[in-house]
């Protein structure tokens, strides 16, 4: 009995070392991968986007409705106009602590280590995560935009919202590497919660996303007109009120440049180390 004949069936060969084009575009492709698996999750967990938004609405009623008076005569301010841009930036930030949060969860439920046995790219798994979290944050400014508006607050112009929400989303997903940086090295869903509170709560707090730092005292102000939440709130105050914000806007890319310059690597380099 003689074997078949005919043209054998070629396989792309593996290459051990491939070229930088190549592993660039596989990352690319598990990133859309794991981009794709999160939003679907997103989309499975409606809770998710709905805490988000929920705290940037308790946020405008609660200093609108109770403080605004106070800060706003005091200020000499319409302190609608003044807290809706920080708010904002407040609500996209809160994207760093679902990425804190959700990778802290796969990392102790297991679900990292199935992604450690296949042949993926391994820094797909955190620049996925935080890409959907950035998705997630535009839908949450969108609707927290519109509840400022249902209470009276007005943008200069359409192109002006665009760029002030399109802001927001660029300091939130510099923040999200930080959260990813605090979850694959703590590890612990709980800790990392308690963690990223800690370093929210002070920046969120000292800056003019709620005051305008002449209120506060001032060894504190050199302080809060340079960390980077008081830079993404002026410059998105400057984008949706229609005022020259130039030297915030340069200021807030420089931080986000610089977090993600800082916390890109460092994210994916304490990722990649076997847990202890």
């Amino acid at each position: 009995m003689t074997a078949p004949t005919g043209s054998p069936v070629t396989r792309p060969p593996v290459l051990a070392n491939p070229s930088i084009s190549i592993r660039l575009r596989r990352a690319a492709q598990d990133t859309n991968t794991v981009l794709w698996r999160d939003t679907l999750r997103t989309l499975r967990q409606p809770d998710l986007l709905f805490f988000a938004v929920i705290m940037g609405v308790f946020f405008l009623v609660l200093f609108n409705y109770i403080f605004g008076g106070s800060i706003g005569a005091g200020a000499g301010i319409d302190y609608l106009g003044f807290l809706v841009p920080g708010v904002l930036v407040i609500t996209a930030l809160q994207g760093a602590q679902q990425t804190s949060l959700g990778l802290a969860a796969d990392l102790t439920e297991g679900v990292t280590d199935r992604f450690r046995s296949l042949p993926m790219s391994q820094v797909a798994v955190i620049a996925g995560r935080t890409i959907a979290d950035a998705a997630r944050n535009v839908v949450s400014l969108l609707l927290v935009a519109m509840v400022g508006l249902l209470m009276g607050y007005r943008f200069a112009s359409f192109v002006g919202a665009i760029g002030a929400i399109a802001l927001a989303t660029a300091i939130g997903y510099g923040f999200s590497w930080l959260g990813a940086g605090i979850a694959v090295k703590v590890r612990q869903p709980d800790m990392v919660g308690m963690l990223s509170m800690f370093w929210l709560f002070p920046l969120m707090l000292a800056s003019t996303a709620f005051a305008p730092a002449e209120t506060m005292p001032g060894w504190l102000q050199p302080f809060v007109n340079y960390q980077p939440i008081s830079a993404a709130a002026d410059a998105v105050r400057g984008l949706a009120g229609g005022s020259p914000a130039g030297e915030d806007i340069v200021l807030t890319l420089a931080w986000t440049t610089a977090l993600l310059a800082v916390f890109g690597p460092l994210s994916v380099r304490l990722y990649k180390r076997e847990p202890q």
